[in-house]
């Protein structure tokens, strides 16, 4: 092991050296105390033996400093001193020494100090092998996360739905979340939009989430497996029934989800809306060129098994906007701890309103990294932006009832 040595008294400083280098240490010896504090910045020490009284820099201040400098593995520091007071060992421990020997030393006390100094140091280092292991463990689970995120939990939007353009994005935080969306087609004329976030973090949110695809994806594939392809549940019904499916896992898991089921019906115009708990839906009419927020009262999925679930039905209009999103979003702090907020999403859905879903969805983006001025998120960022374009030309006359 590598040992610096400071004491200013050449024949102590020589037999000190010389004990050392006969049980195997690699030594670097320095006449006072401001010249060993350069040697130690320059060098790699894990362990340092230095007089007390020197010129120029003491041991006590040489400790201090150690302490102090910014650089990787702990230090052993023993103090080398003829001071016995109860004080003088009180300043020394307190200026950051781990240990004291007597002079005139004692070679096999010295040995022994030495010994100490190093199961210290060894241990610290298999401790930050295992911090290290531990990180990689980690890194390794953030990937599997990631492609857990994009290959399960995002779903594509639709390219080739007349009368609809949606966009969709997210991005992702220091950590794996449980935000997810995806997008059902039907028909020309049908689409269904859900957008939820799973309570928690890591791969366990992650794989919370890709099972409520799942458990969607069967609520849906039902009616086709059952043979009725006439009848196509509502979003209410669709919504009940993964609930019924999932609620009481989640209850055992100590988990919920958040989320808000959407379906498009062109043809009448009308979107259907199921709100479990998420964050306000965003209803830009261009008509009146203002914002309306949709928002229901029921509580997520997997909170309480008695939760009754209702849709609610609101017409729309060709060049109307509608926004989803996560909590990331309204959540993003600035460096003054102010929340970006519903208030401002506004305004800025309805100040782009003109432009193109992608387009809007990446304005979110920039101006949460804007207002946040931060590299990465503290939670996933997600947005969804559904556009109704003219149709008239793909589409019947909207059915009567």
């Amino acid at each position: 092991m590598k040992v610096l040595i400071a004491d200013d008294e050449a024949i102590s400083r020589r037999l000190l050296q010389g004990y050392l280098e006969r049980w195997g240490h690699e030594v670097v010896a320095a006449q006072n105390g401001a010249e060993a504090w350069n040697l130690f910045t320059a060098g790699n020490f894990p362990i340092v033996i230095s007089d007390w009284v020197m010129p120029e820099l003491d041991g006590v201040e040489l400790i201090r400093r150690i302490r102090a400098h910014q650089r990787p593995g702990y230090v052993y520091a023993i103090l080398v001193t003829s001071k016995s007071q109860k004080e003088d060992l009180v300043e020394g421990m307190e200026a950051g020494a781990d240990d004291f020997i007597t002079k005139p030393f004692d070679r096999d006390e010295l040995r022994v100090r030495l010994r100490a100094g190093k199961r210290v140091i060894e241990l610290e280092t298999a401790l930050l092998a295992s911090l290290e292991e531990l990180a990689q463990a980690r890194q390794r689970e953030v990937e599997v996360g990631a492609k857990i995120q994009q290959t399960l939990l995002l779903g594509q939007p639709p390219r080739d739905l007349p009368g609809v353009r949606v966009a969709a994005l997210t991005v992702p935080s220091q950590q794996i979340d449980g935000d997810f969306y995806d997008f059902y087609k039907h028909s020309d004329y049908c689409l269904d939009v859900v957008v939820g976030d799973v309570m928690g973090k890591g791969v366990p949110a992650a794989l919370l989430g890709a099972a409520i695809k799942s458990h969607f994806l069967r609520v849906l594939s039902h009616p086709i497996a059952s043979g009725d392809r006439g009848k196509l549940p509502e979003p209410e019904e669709i919504v009940t029934l993964v609930h019924a499916d999932v609620t009481r896992q989640f209850i055992g898991l100590d988990s919920f989800v958040t989320l808000c089921y959407a379906r498009l019906d062109l043809e009448k115009r009308q979107v259907a809306v199921v709100d479990c708990g998420h964050t306000k839906t965003v209803h830009f009419r261009h008509r009146t060129g203002t914002c309306e927020m949709l928002q229901g009262a029921h509580a997520p999925l997997g909170v309480s098994e008695q939760e009754v679930y209702k849709q609610a039905s609101l017409p729309f209009a060709v060049g109307d906007l509608f926004v989803f999103y996560s909590d990331g979003v309204i959540e993003a702090q600035n460096e003054a701890g102010e929340f970006f907020g519903v208030d401002r999403l506004v305004e800025l859905i309805r100040a782009n309103s003109q432009l193109t879903p992608e387009e809007v969805v990446d304005r979110v983006r920039q101006a949460v990294l804007a207002f946040s001025h931060a590299e990465a998120f503290a939670d996933d960022v997600t947005c969804v932006a559904v556009k109704i374009t003219d149709t008239r030309e793909a589409l019947p006359v909207a059915r009567t009832e």
